[in-house]
């Protein structure tokens, strides 16, 4: 983990988070971050544009079709679960689970290069935690 003093519904979530195939982090990860409740001064847009990137890549017919996010039950029940989160527990698990997709080997060297050169979590988690 990135960040110290959690509270167990935050442990809890990364813990199942953890346990995701690496295309359900990225599929999830993209969903929250675009209908995140908390307002950040951080420019989120290119977090996004690269998970879309890297799950087209692990799933080519990702961009040909529209995503059903009803059909990932597991995916809505964690979301929901995020939803009951404080504001400060939400930017938390944000910040855990873009550094767990971040620290992932997604047994690809060209995604995880991509990764590694552009999801700037540590810049992210700054921004979350010094507002």
């Amino acid at each position: 983990m990135l960040l110290d003093s959690h509270t167990k519904k935050v442990i809890e979530l990364i813990s199942m988070f953890d346990d995701l195939k690496n295309i359900d982090k990225i599929r999830l990860a993209i969903y929250l971050l675009e209908n995140k409740n908390f307002d950040i001064n951080f420019n989120v847009k290119d977090i996004i544009i690269l998970l879309k990137e890297i799950l087209n890549k692990l799933d080519p017919s990702y961009s040909k079709t529209i995503v059903n996010f009803a059909k990932y039950k597991h995916l809505l029940f964690l979301s929901a679960k995020y939803l009951e989160l404080t504001d400060i527990e939400k930017k938390k698990f944000t910040i855990e689970m873009l550094f767990n997709i971040y620290e992932t080997d997604f047994k690809d060297k060209v995604i995880n290069r991509e990764i590694n050169n552009h999801l700037y979590v540590y810049d992210y988690c700054y921004s979350l935690m010094n507002k």
